[in-house]
């Protein structure tokens, strides 16, 4: 059954503790991305660890192969469940993020970023890319798969395309999940039972549960959402 992922994208202290306490036993698993770990540092993977819950460190490493592989040799040693890297870091430092984490903690996952959730075609044109989002998120999904990866981070959009090619247990996680599809800087989101029904993994929700009045209700709606769609498939 895919899992929900709760995206902690908060940088005041209080709010973020107050958050997991009313979600309690509702929620085990976590992203920290940049925005919670420039806030509050290693503190808050450790606080979320001794509470029993799963952390997923989001900060898309993507630098030369020997601080890629330093990087994930921290990560590892704060036994976070998943890490994500840059696939675009190319063969080297993919290679070099796989040697760090079977050197110190096997069990995390290293997840490759395809492209950003927030980026469309005439976005990845703009910076240079040649081909369409699609077969460039193809490529790239490629790369990971080959040099290593435990899976890809991608949109609902591609997950389709990317299940004829690649099958579990290579994870598919998918971020920019909303209620329903509104205008918002996420130009390839989805709904979560657009995300079930194409094939996710893992999904990540942020906004929708961080930005609820009642944030508790929202996540357990998700979980029926997921229970029901994953009956249907």
């Amino acid at each position: 059954m895919a899992e929900l992922i709760v995206g902690l994208d908060i940088s005041e202290k209080q709010n973020a503790k107050a958050l997991v306490e009313q979600l309690g036993s509702a929620v085990d698993f976590y992203k920290i991305g940049s925005i919670p770990f420039t806030a509050f540092g290693p503190e808050i993977i450790n606080k979320l660890s001794t509470s029993g819950k799963k952390v997923f460190l989001d900060l898309k490493f993507f630098d030369i192969p020997n601080t890629v592989e330093k990087s994930v040799e921290c990560a590892c040693g704060m036994a976070v469940a998943c890490l994500t890297v840059h696939i675009l870091g190319g063969s080297a430092m993919l290679k070099a993020a796989v040697r760090a984490k079977n050197r110190v903690n096997a069990g995390t996952k290293i997840i490759g970023v395809t492209m950003l959730t927030s980026f469309s075609n005439q976005d990845i044109q703009e910076i240079g890319f040649s081909m369409d989002i699609n077969k460039q998120i193809l490529k790239l999904a490629e790369v990971g798969y080959d040099n290593g990866l435990d899976g890809i981070v991608c949109s609902v959009w591609e997950l389709g395309l990317l299940r004829k090619k690649f099958r579990q247990p290579f994870l598919m996680v998918c971020p920019g999940i909303r209620m329903q599809i509104l205008s918002d800087d996420q130009k390839r989101a989805a709904t979560v039972s657009q995300a079930i029904k194409a094939g996710a993994d893992w999904i990540v929700v942020g906004r929708p549960v961080i930005e609820s009045k009642n944030p508790l209700v929202v996540v357990e709606q998700i979980k029926r959402e997921i229970k029901e769609h994953e009956t249907t498939k």
